[in-house]
């Protein structure tokens, strides 16, 4: 109905005049239409003031529990009012309980690294804790909470009613799954919309950045070599973290990371997660300020790659589910009409290239279970005779990464063979020992070496000389030969 209409009613005249006030005081408002719901106030502006004025009559009306969106019809600019629920008093109470949890939760999972990164017997001590606190929690929250506060700090500076953060605890390896800040205003525009959705990745990734060289130059300080056994969980680096540790001359050899390096880990994985161009995440807040409704494309892309990394990564699936319940589709700023500048997209290019140097398709995987080992001896070569056998020892190291069943046994493909006998018993038997056998399968666990002692006797007349007899050893799909010499006499 138009205003007159409206205003017939009585009762209603003075709500709809307070508005037309609030918002004459920055627009000059030549026409009034009446919903059930709202008021549309029809303004003359330049384009150049619109984004100004606006966000200055969203300032007045938004304590008044009255929110306005913009809309543009037909060429022409109008000013939508509806009634904006009271948010009431928020308490801090959840806040503060989440976060005491999330600080027990990462506290365990700081003590389980540090004993483990030392190997220490007992894991829940005194100095794992404290120690766990000091390398892991204290960095990890550090990056944390830096996402968040640079998030309310920026809706703070628009106005924008945001709650305190709300961590989430988690159980290890990680011992957090983050947090994320209320927003309980609809952003007033593009530019609100841009920079409060990147501020808080770029925070985490500038703090995130220091405290892995800290912890690489405490993994270089406590270098801690360790045997990678098949199904050992391994946290994929993405590329700016292997950029920034291929400057620390790390000695040859498997190792792990120190607890701190690993928190950075984590805020790297954080950043790259929070900028995942889809729905309610800050990556979903930046493409809808740069893309407009478009977005939502971009965002059901995102959704069916995660679908696509999910095969090799199951936890993408519960990231998609996750995004598909807050909403795929992005609501609009209460002002989607005025346009980004081009500095303001240079932002969303910084966004795309954070999330690029932190994003890993796979962060997590396991070692893949594969069979080796090695056979040597420090005898040289054998001597027999047709009177008794000889023996000597050799000693089969297990290099692979899974503990295997090898079975010895003897080769008597080789030329004149047949005229020896090969006889295997464990450990350092003495010649003539009933333990000895045509064949010896033991298990030998990962890094673990055996001794065997080999007994040579010469069962049939041969010709003074050397012969070379050989070894067989399997394990799995696994074959290997040692080779002696053995000289007849």
């Amino acid at each position: 109905m138009s205003y007159s209409q409206y205003a017939a009613t009585g009762s209603l005249r003075a709500e709809v005049e307070m508005l037309k006030s609030a918002i004459s005081n920055h627009f000059e408002v030549y026409d009034i239409r009446v919903t059930y719901e709202t008021v549309a106030f029809f303004v003359r502006c330049a384009p150049s003031d619109l984004e100004r004025k606006f966000d200055g009559v969203r300032r007045d009306l938004v304590p008044k529990n009255y929110v306005p969106f913009l809309q543009k019809r037909r060429g022409e600019f109008a000013i939508i009012v509806g009634k904006r629920r009271p948010l009431g008093r928020k308490g801090n109470i959840p806040n503060i309980v989440l976060l005491a949890v999330t600080l027990i939760t990462t506290t365990v999972t700081g003590a389980i690294l540090w004993a483990n990164y030392y190997n220490l017997p007992d894991t829940f001590t005194p100095d794992t804790i404290v120690n766990g606190i000091i390398f892991f929690v204290f960095p990890l929250m550090l990056i944390l909470a830096s996402h968040e506060m640079g998030h309310f700090m920026v809706a703070r500076r628009y106005n924008v009613n945001a709650s305190l953060p709300y961590f989430l605890p988690s159980i290890p390896p990680l011992g957090t799954l983050g947090a994320f800040i209320s927003i309980r205003d609809p952003f007033p525009n593009r530019k609100a919309l841009l920079e409060i959705g990147i501020a808080g990745p770029i925070v985490g990734f500038l703090v995130s950045i220091p405290v892995a060289i800290a912890g690489f130059m405490l993994t270089q300080m406590n270098l801690v070599h360790v045997i990678v056994v098949a199904g050992t969980p391994v946290f994929k680096a993405p590329f700016l973290y292997d950029f920034m540790m291929s400057f620390f001359p790390f000695s040859s050899g498997t190792f792990i990371i120190f607890p701190t390096a690993f928190a950075a880990w984590v805020g790297f994985f954080a950043t790259a997660l929070n900028l995942l161009p889809a729905g309610q995440l800050d990556g979903g807040h930046i493409a809808r300020a740069l893309l407009g409704d478009n977005a939502r494309y971009l965002g059901w892309g995102t959704l069916a790659v995660l679908i696509v990394l999910s095969l090799n990564f199951t936890s993408w699936i519960f990231i998609a589910l996750f995004v598909m319940i807050l909403g795929v589709r992005h609501p609009p700023p209460l002002n989607d009409i005025s346009k980004l500048k081009i500095d303001r997209k240079m932002l969303g290019a910084i966004a795309a290239a954070m999330f690029l140097i932190s994003f890993t398709p796979i962060p997590v995987t396991t070692i893949p279970a594969y069979t080796s080992f090695t056979m040597t001896s420090a005898t040289t070569s054998v001597i027999v005779n047709n009177t008794s056998p000889q023996t000597f020892l050799l000693t089969v190291t297990n290099t692979g990464n899974t503990a295997e069943n090898i079975t010895l046994s003897s080769v008597q493909s080789t030329s004149g063979y047949t005229h020896f006998e090969m006889l295997f018993a464990p450990g350092a038997a003495p010649p003539g020992s009933s333990a000895f056998k045509g064949s010896l399968t033991f298990m030998l666990a990962v890094g673990k070496e055996a001794n065997v002692t080999v007994s040579v006797a010469e069962i049939n007349s041969v010709s003074p000389g050397t012969y070379r007899l050989e070894v067989l050893g399997v394990a799995a799909d696994y074959r290997s030969i040692f080779a002696i010499p053995v000289i007849a006499q």
